[in-house]
């Protein structure tokens, strides 16, 4: 009878216990992480686990999907959370610019799976597909389902709005594998977009390293944009090339424009208070962009020959006759896919230093090109 109530109590204890250490990293007070310039994610840290949100809705910033990030105890802090043990060890990476990232956080060994290895330029990835350590999940426009309920990832990323009963597979939701989706095309500026790296180094338990990585980003790119400030006479630039029936311009508040505007550029749309892409047609951009001192980020093109094969007209532009086009394809793999698009995000203080020194080669006079090339 004894020895009964003895076990009665001890196993009491343990569930008191269980449940006291559950309540109390619950309820630990979490404090917000400042993020200089990201908008589309936050941070909530306290000694027992982080909260990531993610900020998907266009219109009014609202929570789309939350990740608690524990070590150790799985705290009981969001029912409609995503709960994951971190580090993680396999990451399933559905574009080149999230491999990218952990490869800069020194975490490749996490990355189990990719997108298509036609989109990659790091060998790391390339030789990992060959000798079959690295799955490819989607060679074609649908994510093989089957091999990735196989793998079963600690996190499959990937991208869309933010949604994830909208963005992923419902079978993908139904196994319950985390997906995390990242925002970050979704962000305006080029250091907004490389703070990202915070994001991803949380799931790794390297977020120190993390912002060690984007403060020395942050510094150089400060650096070079400080260079063009006092510019008098802006050099005016256009962008990309038509598309089927429309050209896609960045808008006068995206990425681009930001990046164009910190390089010392006067871009020919002006102020007008648009995000994202906008389509126009040849003759809209003709008329607003011909007198263009310089032509960037071309397609996958390599010559001006090129050029006019998809639409002689672009022969009418000061760009063209200037030999002023500049595309960002300096280095491309055997499919002509650029590392402009796997590194380049993370890596903004350097894509722009390419942009100041086509705009105004006396700025860096030692400077040596690493995304951008001149069009033969």
């Amino acid at each position: 009878m004894i020895l009964k109530w003895t076990v009665y109590i001890v196993t009491l204890c343990f569930l008191v216990s269980c449940n006291t250490s559950e309540t109390k990293n619950s309820q630990a007070i979490s404090k917000d992480v400042k993020l200089g310039y990201a908008k589309r994610f936050k941070v909530k840290e306290n000694s027992h686990f982080v909260t990531l949100q993610l900020l998907g809705n266009k219109t009014n910033n609202s929570v789309t999907a939350t990740f608690i990030l524990y070590k150790n105890e799985k705290p009981l802090a969001d029912k409609d959370a995503y709960y994951i043990k971190v580090p993680v060890k396999k990451v399933a990476c559905m574009s080149s610019i999230y491999a990218a990232m952990l490869m800069k956080l020194k975490a490749q060994q996490t990355i189990v799976a990719i997108d298509n290895v036609d989109y990659y330029t790091n060998s790391f990835i390339q030789e990992g597909v060959k000798n079959k350590f690295i799955i490819q999940l989607a060679k074609g426009l649908q994510v093989d389902i089957e091999n990735t309920l196989a793998l079963n990832p600690d996190l499959f990323m990937t991208f869309g709005m933010g949604n994830p009963s909208e963005d992923v597979d419902k079978k993908l939701l139904q196994a319950g594998i985390p997906i995390a989706i990242s925002l970050d095309h979704l962000e305006e500026t080029p250091l907004a977009r490389a703070e990202w790296i915070k994001f991803f180094g949380y799931f790794v338990d390297n977020h120190s390293l993390a912002d060690s990585l984007f403060a020395s980003t942050e510094k150089k790119y400060n650096d070079l944009k400080h260079l063009t400030k006092d510019i008098a006479n802006r050099r005016t630039v256009l962008t990309e090339i038509k598309y089927g029936d429309a050209w896609y311009v960045p808008a006068a508040n995206s990425y681009m424009a930001h990046l164009l505007k910190d390089a010392g550029a006067n871009y020919f749309l002006g102020n007008k208070n648009e995000t994202g892409s906008s389509p126009k047609s040849f003759e809209y951009v003709y008329h607003a962009a011909k007198d263009c001192d310089v032509w960037l980020n071309l397609y996958n093109l390599n010559t001006k020959r090129e050029l006019l094969e998809y639409d002689n007209r672009y022969a009418l532009f000061n760009a063209y006759q200037k030999n002023e086009l500049y595309n960002n394809n300096y280095n491309q793999n055997n499919k002509g896919y650029s590392d402009y698009w796997e590194t380049g995000i993370a890596n903004p203080d350097e894509v722009l230093a390419d942009v100041i020194y086509i705009l105004y080669p006396k700025l860096l006079p030692n400077h040596h090109f690493k995304y951008y090339k001149k069009l033969n």
